[in-house]
């Protein structure tokens, strides 16, 4: 493979993994040649700081991340996918190698070097984490690939060798973080300066999710009626598995383990869910960027205090910043958004979806009884959960935003937001009045022409101060969250448990995390005979009244806590899911029988209109059904089946044509 053929020296990079400014400021080796390097501690130090290779704000290929929202999915709406064809080249593909080549670099440094091995165990430690990192980027797009595990030159044979099965690659990756576990420090002992190093703590839950990934993949991606893995001769990488390969209940029973310590170590105080903003801490959680004096939110808490992340990409707006156009993009609905599907996916805070049948019949379901309804613009989203109502734009409510021609910055302390001002009653429009001039200014939300109304937008990741021009805003970039080895704990348990978790497993996981979104504990009896009235079923495109499990309940726990960063794909696959959600049409919010129909414009264009005019300003795809019987009565249609394409052989990437000319035994995914 043409990049596996380069000889890549050690990266002049700078240290793009550190926590506080002494870190920062620490540089990679800059010079010289693998002779004179590896000579003392220190220079395996400053080799493991150039490791620290991952994506962030930018991608492998410094573009910006935003795709890695979850954009152009089942909970942020989609538009159109699939039907592609398998490209020429792919940096998804060649850059992974030129770090795991960095990685091996150092171990071999590390197997010769002759002093002390205690004091290179942190740097060792770092490689082998940064190469199971690599390796699980690359089984996660394209499956098995190429294991590389020594440093490559241009005779080596594994040049021309064929793939290595996705089991063989789990297997090296589970490999590689068992042995950087030990090497690596505690978070405790990780001292000040150098905070923002990677820790045992993050090398456990990170086996832990890796396990959890490969161990649902090879439960459920079987079902799916699709060969992945081809035989490895003509199609594939295929399927052979290393001796003591673990089963699915031992890779689960080792994530649940994993995930198990973490959490314990959160316990004793070094960890702990960031709950600095009362309701909205969930909110903003990620856009702390308190910098230069910059204000980062209302409690003006900044990133010392947040003890959630246990693995990120830390910026600073003096020494590293993010260098995209986030409050720019966020603002204008561009980033992640919120699906109408997912929207009514968020529980009301009585811990029960927003519709429910005690029956399993659909005829006899009935609204939950703290739901707002539909009345009125406002009403449901009052009492629930607080990630959803804190990361969407309220019809009541303004916001707060760093980018001065959408709104106004947060520059005071204490108002989360902006007061609200509405325009005067009038049967004509008053250019007078000054609300119309007002960045704060709130109207009645209207349904646009060629409308689909599949969106609640989200404003996840909105820097609000008023110190971040464009493409300066520098929040931390979460790479492993301690909800998410609560969620990891979780589902392994519930696995294991063939659909069945104790309430006591629940309070020591997700349970800490609805705490803080506000949602009622998860318990065996809150769910017991109780059916979701609302589930929508995206095999047959319509809202099915569906009895709530547990997994399904620890599932939907997972997509309201990770929305927006970067799982969603990845858990339709290994749920052997994908092709089923990403598939058939898909339905909008619901218009007929609620305020859009009995409110009218107030802003200047289309003033005075129903804020639903179907012969004015008609919907794109037009409406569903307009029988009142119907559970999807008065949706419109958001998303054509056939716009969707997505099938089995999408849930892997094609292999660059470029790396099968220049190595023939690397064999085509299935499909492409």
């Amino acid at each position: 493979m043409k990049t596996i053929h380069k000889l890549f020296a050690l990266s002049v990079v700078a240290v793009s993994l550190t926590a506080c400014s002494e870190f920062l400021d620490k540089e990679p080796l800059s010079q010289g040649t693998e002779a004179i390097f590896f000579k003392t501690p220190e220079h395996f130090d400053q080799a493991a700081n150039a490791l620290y290779q991952v994506e962030g704000w930018k991608n492998y290929d410094g573009k910006a991340t935003y795709y890695k929202m979850d954009q152009n999915l089942d909970i942020s709406g989609i538009g159109n996918n699939g039907g592609g064809s398998a490209p020429e080249s792919n940096w998804q593909w060649n850059k992974p190698y030129e770090y795991i080549r960095n990685c091996n670099i150092l171990l071999k440094k590390a197997d010769e070097y002759t002093g002390n091995k205690d004091d290179i165990a942190q740097a060792v430690g770092t490689a082998y984490f940064f190469r199971a990192w690599q390796h699980f980027y690359l089984l996660q797009k394209f499956g098995g690939v190429p294991v590389v595990d020594h440093v490559v030159d241009v005779a080596d044979g594994l040049l021309y060798s064929k793939r290595n099965s996705r089991y063989e690659v789990a297997h090296f990756i589970f490999s590689d973080l068992r042995k950087a576990i030990p090497l690596l420090k505690e978070e405790k002992s990780i001292g000040s300066g150098d905070k923002g190093k990677v820790s045992r703590e993050a090398a456990k839950s990170f086996l832990a999710r890796c396990l959890l990934y490969e161990a649902t993949w090879e439960k459920y991606v079987p079902t799916i009626s699709y060969d992945l893995d081809g035989d490895g001769v003509a199609v594939g990488a295929g399927a052979a598995k290393p001796e003591s390969y673990p089963s699915v209940t031992d890779m689960l029973t080792e994530s649940k383990q994993m995930s198990k310590e973490v959490i314990e170590e959160a316990e004793r105080g070094t960890y702990s869910l960031w709950n600095e903003c009362d309701t909205l801490s969930y909110y903003y959680l990620f856009n702390i960027d308190d910098g230069n004096g910059n204000m980062a939110n209302p409690w003006n808490k900044g990133k010392s205090t947040n003890k959630e992340f246990i693995f990120s990409i830390k910026y600073d707006y003096n020494l590293k910043r993010g260098g995209i156009n986030l409050g720019h993009v966020v603002t204008t609905w561009q980033s992640t958004n919120i699906s109408a599907y997912f929207g009514e996916m968020f529980l009301c805070r009585n811990g029960l979806p927003i519709r429910i049948s005690r029956t399993g019949n659909m005829d006899d379901a009935k609204y939950n009884e703290q739901f707002g309804g539909y009345d009125t613009f406002v009403g449901e989203y009052r009492n629930r959960d607080y990630r959803f109502v804190g990361c969407t734009y309220l019809p009541d409510r303004s916001r707060w935003t760093c980018r001065a021609e959408y709104g106004d910055p947060l520059i005071q302390a204490g108002k989360p937001y902006p007061d609200p001002v509405f325009p005067k009653p009038s049967d004509k429009f008053d250019t007078t009045d000054p609300a119309h001039s007002n960045k704060s200014v709130i109207y009645t939300p209207l349904i646009g022409l060629n409308g689909t109304h599949n969106g609640y937008g989200c404003r996840k990741y909105l820097i609000e101060g008023a110190g971040r021009p464009s493409e300066t805003e520098s929040p931390d970039y979460p790479l492993i969250r301690l909800a998410e080895v609560h969620l990891i704990y979780a589902e392994a348990t519930c696995e294991l448990g063939n659909g069945t978790i104790s309430d006591e497993d629940l309070n020591f996981s997700v349970n800490k995390n609805r705490a803080r979104a506000r949602v009622a504990p998860l318990t065996n009896a809150l769910i017991a005979n109780v059916w979701d009235a609302g589930w929508f079923d995206h095999a047959s495109g319509r809202t099915i009244c569906k009895k709530m499990t547990m997994l399904d309940e620890i599932r939907r726990e997972r997509t309201c806590e990770l929305f927006g960063e970067g799982f969603r794909e990845d858990d339709l696959k290994r749920w052997g899911i994908a092709h089923i959600n990403l598939r058939g049409q898909k339905l909008g919010r619901r218009i007929l029988g609620t305020a859009y129909e009995t409110n009218t414009v107030n802003q200047m264009e289309f003033f005075g209109t129903p804020c639903y005019d179907p012969e004015g300003r008609p919907l794109l795809y037009g409406m569903f059904s307009e029988d009142p019987n119907d559970p999807d009565y008065g949706r419109p249609v958001a998303t054509l089946a056939g716009n969707l394409l997505y099938t089995q052989r999408d849930y892997l990437m094609p292999v660059p044509l470029d790396q099968i000319r220049l190595n023939p035994e690397l064999k085509q995914n299935p499909g492409w």
